[in-house]
């Protein structure tokens, strides 16, 4: 055994496990895979009073009493970044890990204008979701949609046809700001970290509302602009051959996650 593979790996992303479902995990393994850098995925340590992630310790004294991070992180995922030359990160939120892993990986926005830009996208595309993903859960947040089903299925429903037409129009503009469906969103010469942001929320939509149950929300929706743009991401090399691995997990079925 080589002295390199007793080394941590550069890249981890920490999140819920073992990894059957995409989850909130999905937005920084794709800016990953689309890169071709190697990663691992991790729950060691995730949960419980000693466990890594604060809002797991179960009280405000279990959370004060330790302190084991190379910074402190609340709630998964998380990306661990230990370059070989360079100083170690370890940050949670999904849009500080896409920002930062953007900066690193060569996908950050070039001018202060696309950077604004870039960070109303991500920011809309991840509210967007989590949107999506409490009418699935209307009865309580943290309770499990198997057991609030039937409240879960009539206000998804009505997400399908209200809210969710409505921010979906309102990204089918934003794709044709510049340059057409076929264009970095931010604006710049190349795709940013929102572009996977925006990118996986459709993905999710897709497969979540792109059925009977839904009547096939997706496909009925006018958003001519948006369907080249997601498909335009989508046929990424890197990207499709990540869609056809092992390493890529299914949906859950429920939640967009």
């Amino acid at each position: 055994m080589s002295e390199a593979s007793n080394l941590p790996p550069e890249w981890t992303i920490i999140y819920h496990g073992p990894v059957s479902f995409k989850g909130r995990g999905e937005f920084l393994r794709l800016i990953l895979e689309d890169k071709g850098v190697p990663y691992v995925n991790s729950a060691k340590n995730l949960y419980g009073p000693i466990g890594i992630m604060d809002c797991f310790r179960g009280d405000a004294k279990a959370v004060a009493s330790l302190d084991i991070t190379p910074f402190p992180v609340f709630f998964p995922p998380a990306i661990w970044h230990r370059p070989p030359n360079g100083e170690e990160v370890f940050i949670n939120q999904v849009s500080a890990c896409m920002v930062y892993i953007g900066e690193v990986l060569g996908y950050a926005p070039v001018t202060p204008a696309e950077r604004g830009r870039a960070e109303s996208v991500m920011a809309n595309a991840i509210d967007y979701i989590a949107e999506g993903r409490r009418s699935f859960h209307p009865v309580k947040d943290s309770m499990s949609y198997n057991d609030q089903k039937e409240e879960g299925n009539r206000a998804s429903k009505e997400f399908a046809t209200k809210r969710m037409l409505l921010w979906l129009s309102h990204f089918d503009k934003v794709v044709n700001k510049f340059g057409g469906p076929k264009t970095p969103v931010a604006g710049g010469a190349s795709v940013t970290y929102a572009d996977f942001c925006l990118f996986h929320v459709l993905d999710a939509t897709v497969n979540q509302f792109n059925t009977d149950f839904y009547e096939m929300a997706w496909d009925k929706a006018d958003i001519p602009s948006l369907k080249k743009y997601y498909e335009w991401m989508k046929s990424r090399g890197n990207l499709q051959m990540y869609f056809k691995s092992d390493r890529c997990p299914p949906y859950a079925g429920d939640s967009m996650m």
